[in-house]
């Protein structure tokens, strides 16, 4: 007797669902919270940002999901961002571009994060990305 694709279909499924509930967490570990340690900092390339990050780990201990998220994902410090010149456009290979690029650079000027600076330039230059 021929195996019919409904019966197939439904023990590939069966099969499917018993390995997904054997991989779930039971009992205690599924209770235990993931979280993060803190660093031996002494093998640290940059041991300025492990100290740092051991610091907030340590003031985030209590919390727990979003809100140790937020704790820990404080705004970091920036440093001075100097956004770069308009271009001289009369050498341009395109003409157009530049210009565009120029006047897009001289409305974000004021932008003092290199974040900043890039948001603003993608909304000047809608047309500039590529998908």
């Amino acid at each position: 007797m021929k195996p019919s694709l409904s019966g197939v279909l439904a023990a590939a499924v069966a099969a499917t669902l018993a390995s997904t509930v054997a991989a779930m967490p039971t009992g205690e570990a599924a209770g235990k919270i993931p979280r993060a340690y803190p660093m031996d900092c002494a093998t640290a390339k940059d041991k300025a940002r492990c100290e740092s990050l051991n610091k907030d780990i340590e003031a985030c201990k209590g919390k727990t999901d979003d809100e140790w998220r937020d704790c820990m994902h404080q705004a970091a410090p920036t440093t001075k961002f100097t956004p770069p010149k308009p271009r001289d456009c009369t050498t341009a290979r395109n003409k157009e571009s530049c210009e565009a690029h120029s006047s897009a650079l001289e409305a974000c000027k004021d932008k003092t994060t290199r974040a900043e600076h890039r948001k603003c330039m993608a909304e000047q230059l809608p047309g500039s990305r590529k998908v």
